[in-house]
């Protein structure tokens, strides 16, 4: 196994010690954590429980461990051991994104099939009402002082897409820091740092993530960030739901739909709403060199549990990073990168006059890119633009006119007061009226998702027409 200090045991004497674990963990203990996850169970691949109690019986739990993980589970050896793989590298991730190593060794409850865990080994009631509709929660057993690295977490997780790898950012701020933030925070990174491809910076998500953006009503950053804590809402709804058992009993295996209903499903659209918000802060300021640098300083401080003010460290002008993060939510989808989107706010715009005109080069890989041209209404201007570039790795050099179907022509907008302008068709050559008074900015058109395989320049000139 190379590095891997990969190893399986019977659980068989650890159960006494694991449940010994679990009950200390009461009831409080889960409204302090960091809780949940947007990834629950669709109709497919819900996790369900059956009526049987597997007290008595051999335990099917066997405990696997790594480097910096000893979870217990009841998957099989070879799928234990890729899961405890991408929990590596998404604590290595995590560790160079905050650039502190991990502390400690994280202890993971991981469950394949819930009917498979005895009221021994999930003693809590609770937990097997997490794990059945939401999937994810990240216990932490603070022991007070000032060192995090006596701090320890635990993790219970199904086995479902992103979950572990979600709960371990939780489980590493615990014992790394000590705190995990605020819950937009806590949250909105956890899903960033998890979800984040190895080999770039493009949006990689749950397509639901998409839709509740699209379906939102786009709140400004500050209304995502000073909202109220949302992840308490779901942890009152198990708390409520878990108030029909008796958790001393072993009517803590039975099925438990009939804790969960309507309202508890309410609950949880809202918190998946409210995840979706906060992936979309964290994702677009952690990828954006305008603010990256002020986001970080701002999680160093929350994680600390400083007493700062999110508007003092990352804005420096509320229209700009909220019309920015406004088109981030308006064109979002798999692939998008916020790095290649962004604006820049650091050009100087001129107006034109019939004495001087501007050149520069226009990039096919990005988004809207700045002139320097200020343009006044209903002024006529010439456009000229040499070079080619490419719109796919695989396809042809074509120039700012574009293909048969538009992709890859030469567009413009007019930036003013923060609104956009409709689209002004360019190509290669020509003339047109500027609509209105403005910045004036460019682009290869193309799906603002699929720009990361163009390639190319093409050099603009622009001059005021006679």
């Amino acid at each position: 196994m190379g590095r891997w200090k990969f190893s399986a045991i019977a659980h068989g004497d650890l159960a006494v010690q694991i449940r010994l674990w679990t009950q200390r963990i009461v009831l409080i203990a889960f409204l302090l954590t960091s809780c949940g996850h947007w990834c629950c169970a669709n109709a497919n691949d819900k996790v369900t429980s059956t009526g049987s109690d597997s007290v008595g019986k051999k335990s099917k739990i066997l405990t696997f461990r790594s480097e910096h993980f000893r979870i217990h589970s009841d998957l099989s050896k070879d799928k234990a051991h890729a899961l405890l793989l991408r929990m590596e590298s998404t604590l290595r991730r995590v560790s160079k994104y905050w650039r502190r190593p991990p502390h400690g060794i994280i202890e993971a409850f991981i469950v394949n099939n819930l009917s498979d865990w005895s009221s021994e080994d999930l003693p809590h009631t609770i937990t097997r009402l997490m794990l059945e509709h939401i999937g994810g929660v990240t216990v932490p057993v603070i022991h007070g002082g000032h060192n995090p690295a006596k701090n320890q977490a635990i993790i219970y997780a199904t086995t479902r897409p992103s979950i572990a790898e979600h709960e371990v950012v939780h489980a590493y701020c615990c014992q790394t820091f000590g705190s995990c933030g605020p819950d937009w925070y806590k949250e909105g990174m956890a899903d960033f740092l998890c979800l984040l491809p190895r080999d770039n910076k493009s949006v990689r998500c749950p397509g639901e993530v998409i839709s509740y953006l699209r379906l939102s009503d786009r709140p400004t950053i500050q209304e995502i960030v000073t909202a109220e804590p949302f992840t308490a809402t779901i942890l009152d709804a198990l708390t409520r739901a878990s108030l029909l058992f008796d958790t001393d009993t072993t009517a803590s295996v039975t099925p438990l739909a009939s804790a969960w209903g309507v309202a508890e499903d309410a609950v949880l659209q809202q918190v998946k709403h409210a995840y979706a918000q906060s992936w979309a802060v964290c994702h677009f300021l952690a990828c954006n060199k305008n603010y990256s640098k002020q986001f970080y300083q701002l999680g160093q401080s929350l994680l600390r549990d400083n007493d700062i003010n999110f508007n003092q460290v990352v804005f420096r002008d509320d229209d700009k990073i909220n019309f920015e993060f406004q088109h981030f939510v308006k064109n979002v989808d798999q692939g998008y990168r916020v790095d290649l989107c962004r604006w820049n706010w650091n050009k100087r715009f001129t107006p034109l006059t019939t004495d001087n005109g501007q050149s520069l080069s226009v990039r096919a890989a990005a988004g809207y890119q700045p002139t320097g041209c200020y343009v006044t209404r209903d002024n006529v201007y010439n456009f000229q633009a040499d070079g080619t570039w490419q719109i796919t790795r695989d396809a042809k050099q074509i120039s700012a006119d574009g293909d048969t179907h538009g992709t890859g022509r030469l567009t413009a907008t007019i930036l003013r007061h923060y609104q956009l302008s409709d689209e002004i068709d360019l190509g290669q050559s020509g003339k047109f009226v500027a609509p209105v008074s403005g910045e004036l900015y460019v682009r290869c058109r193309d799906r603002w998702n699929k720009l990361s395989d163009n390639s190319g320049t093409v050099r603009l000139n622009i001059s005021l027409d006679h």
